[in-house]
């Protein structure tokens, strides 16, 4: 059975859906069979992947008929994106009863949470792991903090700080998390760098994966860390 792995924060725009992106086209990239799903409205995983498409199941389309082909990012790498906030709710057994299929016909399941819908709430409960990407900031890390004080801590993996700089602040917010997710068991990931390395990335519909570039190699051992932390290797 495959496993669901949901980026989440109850804060907007830290890069849930890059790093979701980025996780799950690691394990395409091995041939493992992967596929995002996501709440985003706006489908930044298409963007970010470089494509632009109409022709496209949402996974309310899939609730009704799980026959549909899904859309293939790359190869191994497949997408489903939400069109509504929220499930109806003759929807919600549907929908559970959906993801047990995914676990059938994918070795992971990478969600792209969104914390403005009620359909979160849903994501979170297949959760079988979460990862948390984060700002170094206050208002940011004490959204990490409540979650890890409402959230199932063993499902929490790992914390990623995202879009982070060199101010003396920062690094205060970085430490103090530390001390935080140490207390209660939790991986604390290399901060990723705001670089102009990652825009061009995205400029270009690339992953990191596909980047040659040694510059790149940071942060491939970013995302592989975290998956080490998923798989309890």
């Amino acid at each position: 059975m495959g496993q669901v792995i949901l980026i989440k924060n109850n804060k907007g725009g830290v890069g849930k859906s890059w790093i979701s992106l980025q996780l799950a086209a690691y394990k395409a990239s091995l041939g493992i069979k992967t596929c995002i799903l996501t709440s985003d409205p706006q489908n930044n995983i298409l963007t970010f992947a470089g494509k632009r498409t109409k022709e496209i199941h949402y996974l309310s389309d899939l609730l009704q008929d799980n026959s549909k082909n899904l859309y293939e990012i790359r190869e191994n790498l497949f997408f489903i994106p939400a069109k509504a906030a929220q499930l109806r709710v003759d929807e919600i057994e549907l929908f559970f009863n959906f993801i047990k299929l995914l676990k059938k016909k994918f070795e992971f399941i990478v969600i792209d949470g969104n914390p403005i819908l009620s359909l979160d709430d849903e994501f979170t409960t297949v959760a079988d792991s979460i990862i948390i990407p984060t700002f170094l900031d206050s208002v940011t890390t004490e959204s990490v903090h409540n979650m890890i004080t409402k959230l199932n801590k063993n499902r929490i993996k790992a914390v990623i700080p995202n879009r982070v700089g060199r101010t003396a602040l920062e690094k205060q917010y970085l430490e103090n998390l530390g001390k935080i997710l140490s207390r209660a068991g939790i991986y604390l990931d290399f901060p990723i760098s705001q670089s102009s390395i990652i825009s061009k990335l995205i400029e270009s519909g690339k992953t990191i994966w596909e980047s040659k570039s040694k510059k790149i190699d940071y942060l491939k051992n970013i995302f592989i860390e975290v998956w080490k932390v998923i798989e309890d290797e």
